[in-house]
């Protein structure tokens, strides 16, 4: 029985690894995964948890779709401004309670995570007094008080993902992947889901992955998928720059419904385009 991470292509990394009604980890804090996003749109899955700490177009791409049932993020926003994300936006102004959002900082995030991949149930965090995550529970029941003979403090609920779709720039056959620009919480993700995929932008020789200093062990890997330009619009640090005029173009097209429903009609009639 080989112990290698499977090779796989980016329909299979999702069809094989997401149910309809999973809490999906989509990183990284660099750079978005709307490859695999755009997958789960395709493949019409419904009820999900998604879990991202730098969300911006892609969850608001989730929410409209219909894919979203749940989210935890620290934040949601369109990064060229001045406009907002507009789905995002509409849900929440209209009080829509179709979707249950636990707003969290990174911090929180992180916390909560690593909760999940050392098998607590919570992890201390220590947060501003009078904030809203503090006084009007932001998180929506993530965070609590814990006391104890030391002291009391803040804590946040272990997140344990049911898979971790994680970008990398570099990975080799054994799962060992290099993440070139922010880590951010797209490690301990790994560590924390009950599954991990990672999505990289090229394959290379462990020799090669060894010489780089991987970020990730391939121990914590159950499959590879390479797929070439997986962030795009978004950008990697070294691979290819952010698609503006992409980001411009989707703000002016989602404005209205109308607009976003013209969107998800183009994305859904076309097959992946990263390459």
């Amino acid at each position: 029985m080989s112990l290698l991470p499977e090779q796989v292509d980016l329909a299979t990394a999702v069809s094989a690894h997401v149910s309809d009604g999973d809490c999906v980890y989509l990183g990284n804090f660099g750079s978005q995964l709307f490859a695999v996003g755009h997958e789960l749109i395709r493949q019409n899955r419904q009820g999900l948890h998604i879990v991202m700490g730098s969300a911006g177009l892609l969850l608001d791409q989730l929410i409209g779709a219909g894919v979203v049932a749940e989210a935890t993020f620290a934040h949601c926003w369109n990064p060229i401004g001045p406009a907002p994300t507009w789905n995002f936006r509409r849900m929440a102004e209209s009080g829509s309670s179709d979707v249950k959002l636990h707003e969290v900082t990174f911090a929180m995030l992180n916390g909560a995570l690593q909760a999940g991949a050392w098998g607590v149930p919570f992890m201390p965090v220590v947060m501003a007094p009078g904030t809203g995550y503090v006084t009007d529970d932001w998180s929506k029941g993530g965070m609590a008080n814990a006391s104890s003979p030391f002291g009391d403090c803040n804590v946040m609920r272990a997140l344990v993902p049911d898979v971790a779709f994680v970008h990398a720039d570099w990975v080799d056959q054994l799962g060992n992947a290099v993440i070139e620009g922010p880590v951010g919480e797209s490690v301990v993700a790994a560590q924390s889901a009950r599954t991990s995929v990672i999505i990289a932008e090229a394959l290379g020789t462990v020799q090669e992955i060894r010489n780089l200093n991987p970020s990730l062990p391939g121990l914590y890997v159950s499959a590879i998928a390479v797929v070439k330009g997986s962030a795009r619009p978004d950008g990697t640090l070294h691979g290819y720059p952010r698609d503006v005029g992409q980001y411009e173009e989707y703000t002016r097209v989602t404005a209205s419904e109308d607009g976003f429903a013209q969107w998800l009609t183009q994305l859904r009639s076309t097959q992946d385009m990263t390459t």
